[in-house]
C-alpha cells in the first residue's frame, strides 16, 4: 500500500516538471559531433567585360589592290627612266622638243597619282583593273612620244646635215667658170631640195601628233598616233635616202665640171 502510493508520488512529480519546462520534452539531443553551421557569403556581381571595340573589317580587294600598287610603282619608274633618256639626249632632242616632253612628264606623272588614288578608293575589283590599266596607257604613252620625237629630231638633223653639204656644192659650182653648164648638178640639188623638205615635213608631223598624246590616253588613241606617226617617219626616211643619192649625184657632177678636159694631142704626120 506505502509503495503503490510512493510510485503514484514519483509520477506525478515527474508530470510536474514535464508541464513547468514544455519545451524540454520534445528537445533532440545535441549530437556530439554535429559541426558548426556555416555562414553564407554571397559572392558578388560578375562585372562583364565591355565589349570588344573592333578594328576595320578586313578588304576584301587588299591582294588586288595590292598587286594594282605594285603596278603602278613600275609604271611611275618607267616614266621617269624614259624622261631620264630623253633628257639624256641633248644632242639629238631640239630644245623646243625637250621642254614638251618635259612638260608632258609632269602630266604623265600627274595621272599616275590620280590612278593611284583611284586604286586606293575603288570599291571593286573592276574599279582597281581600270584604274591600274589606265597607268599602264600612262607609261606606254610616255613611251611612244619619247621614240617618235627622237626617231623624228634624228631625221631633222640628218636633213639639215644634207642641206649643209648641197650649200656647200652650190657654191663651189658657182666659183666654175661664167658659161659652164650646170644643169647636171643643178638637177640633182633640186630635187634634194625638195626630199628635204618632205622629210623636214613629215618628221614634225610625226613629233607634233606624238606630243599631243595626252597623260591619260585611250588604247585607240595610242594605236592611231602610233600608227600615223610611223607612216611619216617611213616617208621621212625615204624622203632623207633621196635626198641623200642627190647629193652623191650632185658632187660627182660638179667633180667632173671641176676637172680641167685632156688636151687630145694632134697627130702626126710622116712627110
Amino acid at each position: 500500500m506505502n509503495i503503490k502510493l510512493i510510485t503514484v508520488a514519483a509520477a506525478l512529480a515527474a508530470a510536474a516538471v514535464a508541464v513547468a519546462t514544455p519545451g524540454m520534452a520534445n528537445a533532440a539531443p545535441a549530437h556530439p559531433h554535429s559541426a558548426p553551421a556555416h555562414k553564407v557569403v554571397h559572392a558578388k556581381p560578375v562585372a562583364h567585360a565591355k565589349p570588344v571595340a573592333h578594328g576595320r573589317p578586313a578588304d576584301p580587294l587588299a591582294g588586288v589592290r595590292r598587286g594594282a600598287g605594285h603596278a603602278m610603282d613600275a609604271d611611275t619608274a618607267k616614266v621617269q627612266r624614259i624622261a631620264a633618256a630623253a633628257a639624256a639626249t641633248s644632242t639629238v632632242v631640239n630644245s623646243a622638243d625637250k621642254a614638251s616632253l618635259a612638260a608632258a612628264e609632269s602630266a604623265d606623272l600627274a595621272a599616275l597619282t590620280a590612278d593611284r588614288a583611284a586604286i586606293a578608293a575603288a570599291t571593286t575589283r573592276q574599279g582597281i583593273v581600270a584604274a591600274r590599266q589606265a597607268g599602264t596607257r600612262t607609261a606606254s604613252g610616255a613611251q611612244l612620244q619619247v621614240d617618235l620625237v627622237v626617231a623624228a629630231d634624228r631625221t631633222q638633223i640628218a636633213a639639215a646635215s644634207l642641206s649643209a653639204e648641197a650649200a656647200a656644192v652650190t657654191a663651189a659650182a658657182a666659183a666654175l667658170p661664167t658659161g659652164t653648164d650646170l644643169s647636171a648638178v643643178s638637177t640633182h640639188l633640186d630635187d634634194l631640195a625638195t626630199q628635204i623638205s618632205t622629210a623636214v615635213t613629215d618628221a614634225t608631223t610625226a613629233a607634233t601628233a606624238a606630243l599631243a598624246v595626252p597623260a591619260a590616253p585611250s588604247l585607240t588613241q595610242l594605236r592611231v598616233v602610233q600608227k600615223a606617226a610611223r607612216q611619216d617617219l617611213a616617208a621621212a626616211h625615204e624622203a632623207i635616202d633621196a635626198a641623200a643619192q642627190d647629193i652623191a649625184a650632185a658632187q660627182d657632177a660638179l667633180t667632173v665640171l671641176q676637172t680641167p678636159p685632156t688636151s687630145t694631142p694632134a697627130p702626126t704626120t710622116t712627110p
